[in-house]
């Protein structure tokens, strides 16, 4: 990356052993370089989510990040691209425990520098309404929340795999929400929007996705499906823990995150473990070829697709492996709202366009 932040080496610190404190030693000294891009992304989240269970670690599990918080002013100032992440490390470290209110005053300083007028998307200009909010600043952004809203409002648009779409969707849940602090809302469509990236996510048997989903369901106070929330619980006892260093980001710390994430919102039992003191790196078995794949590749071999899931189900079955067709029949038993995604899915009813030929002269 051609705009990595880095600061100064330090000398290698001491591990230390335990719970949360041993956590937070690993991400903020030893998964990366204090201060680069992926450190800042990394140690956001893992303090985000913890600030957002109710976690209170105190200053001396905090004490990794005692020099960067100290420093904060400086960084922000040379590197205002990065000013929300500072920001939320900043506010999360001060609901963790960490002694001072700097988030404050970083605050106004970006109001008054208009750092908000910078903001290429809506997500990022709600992101960024939503940590100055915390931080005691009121931002106006006239017709931000309806344009969010539409963007919700549309389901078909999260029948189909696309990440980028999955993620905001998710996210504007949580900016609108406060992370469930305040009450929301959701129009009925921008609740199917919601069932419909779970279904994805259930094809899919991808945690990670399934996980945020769930808590977007609870921070628009709409139920969870037991079958989803099933597969989270069910894959905590999944990830391994391995004493050894990430050298890069593909390991499943953020599916890790998340799953935990939503096992403390539920009431369930979160960040419980005795962490390895020092470098680690998080492990998760996943299959080569997921469900939703096989069922994409099918569909794509069938001319005639029509909205009748059984129909649909006899046609690709002998192109699907037994786990495919039986993940798929679970969802049909048990997903809210299935038989809707799976039409859109399927693409019943599309229209493409002509055929590309050859233009005639003239025409």
């Amino acid at each position: 990356m051609s705009n990595v932040v880095r600061f100064a080496p330090r000398p290698a610190p001491a591990p230390v052993s335990g719970g949360i404190a041993a956590l937070l030693q690993c991400f903020a000294q030893f998964r990366r370089r204090e201060g680069d891009a992926f450190w800042l992304k990394e140690n956001a989240e893992l303090l985000s989510i913890l600030a957002a269970t109710g976690q209170r670690p105190g200053a001396a599990a905090l004490a990794p990040y005692a020099d960067f918080h100290a420093g904060i002013e400086t960084q922000i100032t040379f590197y205002p691209q990065y000013y929300r992440m500072l920001l939320g490390i900043t506010l999360s470290l001060e609901t963790l425990g960490m002694p001072g209110d700097k988030s404050a005053a970083l605050a106004d300083w970006i109001v008054a520098e208009g750092l908000i007028e910078s903001e290429v998307n809506d997500l990022q200009r709600a992101e960024s309404r939503y940590l100055l909010a915390r931080a005691g600043q009121q931002v106006d952004l006239p017709g931000l929340d309806d344009r969010l809203l539409g963007f919700l409002s549309r389901p078909a648009t999260f029948a189909l795999p696309n990440p980028r779409a999955g993620y905001d969707l998710l996210h504007v849940v949580f900016y609108l929400s406060h992370y469930g602090q305040r009450a929301l809302a959701l129009p009925p469509a921008a609740q199917q929007s919601l069932m419909r990236l779970g279904n994805q996510a259930w094809l899919d048997q991808n945690g990670d996705l399934l996980a945020e989903v769930c808590l977007a369901l609870h921070y628009a106070g709409l139920p969870l499906p037991a079958l989803w929330r099933g597969f989270v619980v069910a894959e905590s006892a999944d990830f391994r823990l391995e004493a050894e260093p990430c050298a890069d980001s593909s390991d499943a710390y953020h599916n890790f995150l998340v799953n935990h994430w939503l096992l403390a919102t539920i009431g369930e039992s979160a960040f419980g473990e005795q962490f390895r003191a020092g470098p680690m790196r998080v492990f998760l078995s996943r299959p080569l070829i997921s469900p939703l794949r096989e069922w994409s590749q099918a569909l794509l071999s069938v001319p005639q697709r029509s909205a009748d899931w059984g129909a649909m189900r006899a046609a690709c079955a002998p192109r699907l492996s037994p786990r495919a067709l039986a993940v798929a029949d679970q969802a049909a038993a048990a997903s809210p709202g299935f038989a809707e995604f799976f039409a859109e899915f399927a693409r019943v009813g599309q229209v493409g366009p002509a055929p590309f030929g050859r233009r005639r002269v003239g025409a």
